[in-house]
């Protein structure tokens, strides 16, 4: 099953950022080659969910038209577009004019923190109330699938309950990440790990439980999540294989098709050649090599999401159990 057509990608369009945040050095990064929206096109149709991230990928005026494309290409496609939020009225009227070609798109606006603290986390004065303006103008628009994601730090961990309290308040959802480290996407190793294990034991049983208080199973499949993510921080292990290179895929600004947003093993570049061919290259079969020895790892959304798929009864146990737990009045999760 190894050349098996993947389900999930994220895309970065651009590596160019308005932003200049702690935990990731892209913003430093000169300006690279972006290839033209029409190669964007070029992705398989097999593709269930689509992370279009940078950079800030509303810095391409072309977004619109990548949009375009990309739902043409994979019309069963859930697109997400990643956007930090520095450019309300930008980002209001670029979405505007996306809407028209996908209705049901989705946004994440990266949110840090509250107040300062998101300011300090992004490296923008401001930025908080911009990323908040965002939120408001897009809803506005007819936005329907709005979320904030986080990204978890020593730094900003305390804040991580109170912008579950603002999702709450906003009546959007939540997604969490804990910061990891890349060359060639987030192009620095100078993450470390979280070490006040007791804050962030704290933290991620307060979302858990918040999580599996909901109604919808979206809500319990992101508790198990938040709960990989612990373990990963904590011990530095995944809870389930990961699929990368063969479920999931990483597409940089040039066209190089990486196997996930980690290893940098480039597999093929689409702009030179057809999915079909690159996914089923010599190249693509080292590069699955290489992921099958990580033994560092990752536990990110884009290649936890496939993973969880294809572990429902151990997926659905740990929920079933955690929910019965809650109800008895357990509000502690985590090991």
């Amino acid at each position: 099953m190894a050349n098996a057509m993947p389900t999930d990608a994220a895309v970065a369009v651009t590596y160019d950022c308005d932003a200049r945040c702690v935990m990731c050095n892209i913003w430093k990064s000169p300006s690279t080659e972006q290839a033209r929206p029409e190669v964007f096109g070029k992705l398989p149709s097999s593709l269930k969910t689509i992370n279009l991230t940078g950079g800030e990928p509303t810095l391409r005026e072309d977004l619109p038209e990548i949009v375009y494309h990309v739902k043409s290409a994979c019309p069963a496609s859930k697109i997400i577009i990643s956007t930090n939020g520095l450019q309300p009225k930008k980002i209001s009227l670029m979405l505007r004019e996306i809407l028209k070609h996908d209705p049901k798109i989705g946004v994440g606006i990266s949110v840090d923190g509250v107040g300062k603290m998101h300011d300090a986390m992004r490296g923008v004065k401001g930025a908080f109330d911009k990323a908040m303006e965002t939120l408001d103008l897009l809803k506005m628009e007819g936005v329907r699938n709005l979320r904030l994601a986080f990204t978890a730090t020593s730094r900003n961990l305390s804040h991580l309950e109170r912008v579950l309290r603002l999702t709450r308040q906003k009546k959007i959802e939540l997604t969490c990440a804990v910061a990891q480290n890349s060359e060639h996407y987030f192009q620095t190793d100078a993450n470390t790990s979280i070490e006040d294990f007791s804050e962030l034991k704290r933290q991620f049983d307060a979302l858990i439980s918040t999580q599996l208080k909901g109604r919808h199973p979206k809500r319990w499949a992101r508790a198990y999540f938040a709960r990989g993510l612990y373990e990963f921080a904590a011990n530095k292990k995944r809870p389930l294989k990961c699929g990368a290179g063969s479920d999931f895929f990483f597409l940089d600004p040039t066209g190089d098709v990486y196997c996930c947003n980690v290893l940098p093993e480039v597999m093929g570049n689409l702009a030179k050649d057809d999915f079909a061919t690159l996914w089923t290259s010599e190249r693509a079969a080292s590069a699955r090599e290489r992921v099958a020895r990580c033994k560092g790892g990752c536990w990110m959304v884009c290649t936890a999401r496939t993973a969880m798929q294809q572990h429902p009864i151990s997926v659905g146990r740990w929920i079933l159990l955690s929910k019965a737990l809650r109800t008895l009045g357990k509000r502690s999760f985590l090991r």
